[in-house]
């Protein structure tokens, strides 16, 4: 297996890693509101990470006011963010191996603890 190397890959990752989230019941209802602009939200997942990977500039906004609005007409609780991180790290570790991909899943988890600490005050 390789490294992610480029976008490419990370359109790769990304869509691996919803193909396999929105299958889960328990998730749909998070993703419902992203459903009507799909290409948007999805466009706006490539280039997080691919600004995160290769300082690309190609991510602007703010991560945390989407999840927060989403936070009030869905709780977006502990069992979920585990999810959500299950399937990212499933997602990478069936896909790539190497620097990269150790980095995404560190900055998932990450992300995953802020995000989760922010709204439920854990």
């Amino acid at each position: 297996m390789k490294d992610i190397e480029n976008r490419a890959d990370i359109i790769r990752l990304v869509d691996a890693f919803y193909d396999k989230l929105l299958k889960d019941p328990a998730m749909i209802p998070v993703f419902e509101p992203s459903m009507k602009n799909w290409k948007e939200h999805v466009e706006r997942v490539y280039n997080f990470w691919d600004n995160w990977l290769f300082q690309t500039g190609s991510y602007t906004g703010g991560l945390m006011w989407v999840h927060i609005d989403r936070n009030r007409t869905y709780p977006l609780n502990t069992h979920l963010f585990e999810l959500w991180l299950a399937y990212w790290n499933w997602s990478t570790d069936n896909l790539f191996e190497g620097e990269n991909a150790n980095f995404v899943k560190k900055k998932a988890l990450e992300i995953g603890h802020i995000m989760n600490a922010k709204l439920n005050n854990v």
